[in-house]
């Protein structure tokens, strides 16, 4: 069985700074001393992605009051000049920077300014041709969330990215806002695999860590997990996100389940071998016997410990001659033998 590769992690700050960048530096200062792979924001023009006709998700009313949903969005963006202030942070502290853009706009702007691994296209954005035509005149790898799409609509979105299957991620995801894990169901990872032949990953949205676990143990390439530094913070995405010691805990128990799955082959540990010999049986002479006396069946029992003859290779010493006197209740050993 070949050994997996190891699953990308993408801690999801998002809104989650406030608009404010002495928070989005504090975050990225924390995530980078936890063995993640990339920080992701998010950047839109409000003007750009909302029409009059634009309302607020019923988690975005309850956790960020009644403000219009375009002034939500303003409230919580950085400048371009932030961003790319972040990204210059993430590489110093050796993380790399990604950023979701929601209008092609801003998604020239930033693609313009700052090198990014990977474009990210958003569950809501899927049908955002304009974005996805634009991406689609770059040779870069594509991270796709697929929670409001269709496998008809993703062959579609695919085709006309026109990107090669080793660049392309699909992300399953359930677009809840926290999403329970009544409503995860994994195996439609595994059917985005089979019916797209490319890389496939989870982004998730429940408050806990058993989806994603579940997700990396059934082979998931890339695990995207939101995060903030207070979940009490007023703003859209800080209820469902972990907090700061949530997370440093997620990316090690990720990390911890990769080492269960990457064993290269099947060895006992020092102390599984010493319990083995402790619990194991030997074969053990039943009673005490003289030296010429042939072994019979009769002659041995199995006892512990388990550090002396295994008692599968009994057949190849019935019928032997002793060379010495033997005790009883003893280890059987080779040099008994003749």
């Amino acid at each position: 069985m070949p050994i997996r590769k190891r699953t990308l992690i993408t801690a999801e700050i998002g809104p989650n700074h406030n608009g404010k960048i002495r928070y989005a530096e504090k975050i990225i200062y924390k995530l980078s001393k936890l063995d993640i792979d990339f920080i992701k924001f998010q950047y839109a023009d409000p003007d750009e992605v909302y029409s009059l006709n634009s309302f607020k998700a019923d988690y975005q009313i309850k956790n960020d009051g009644k403000s219009s949903i375009k002034e939500m969005s303003r409230r919580n963006q950085l400048k371009l000049s932030e961003h790319v202030k972040l990204a210059k942070l993430c590489k110093k502290l050796k993380k790399q920077y990604v950023c979701t853009v929601f209008d092609l706009k801003s998604m020239k702007k930033l693609n313009d300014n700052i090198n990014m691994p990977y474009f990210k296209i958003a569950s809501g954005e899927t049908r955002s041709l304009d974005i996805i035509k634009y991406l689609s005149r770059y040779k870069k790898k594509i991270v796709i969330s697929t929670g409001m799409s269709d496998f008809k609509e993703l062959k579609k979105i695919i085709k006309i990215l026109n990107i090669k299957k080793k660049k392309l991620t699909l992300l399953y995801c359930v677009s809840s806002y926290p999403a329970i894990n009544s409503q995860i169901n994994i195996n439609k990872m595994l059917e985005l695999k089979k019916k797209f032949k490319c890389d496939v990953g989870f982004s998730d949205h429940t408050e806990g860590f058993e989806s994603s676990m579940v997700a990396v143990i059934k082979g998931a390439s890339m695990i995207e997990k939101h995060v903030t530094l207070d979940k009490n913070l007023k703003g859209p995405d800080h209820k469902f996100s972990l907090n700061l010691n949530e997370f440093s805990d997620f990316v090690q128990k990720i990390r911890n389940t990769e080492k269960i799955l990457n064993r290269k082959k099947i060895t006992k540990s020092k102390n599984e071998k010493k319990i083995q010999f402790m619990a194991m049986k030997s074969i053990v002479f039943k009673k005490s016997l003289k030296k010429n006396h042939i072994l019979k069946e009769e002659d041995i029992t199995f006892k512990r410990p388990g550090t002396g003859i295994n008692p599968f290779k009994l057949k190849k010493y019935i019928g032997n001659k002793l060379k010495r006197d033997v005790f009883e209740n003893t280890l059987i050993n080779k040099n008994d033998f003749f």
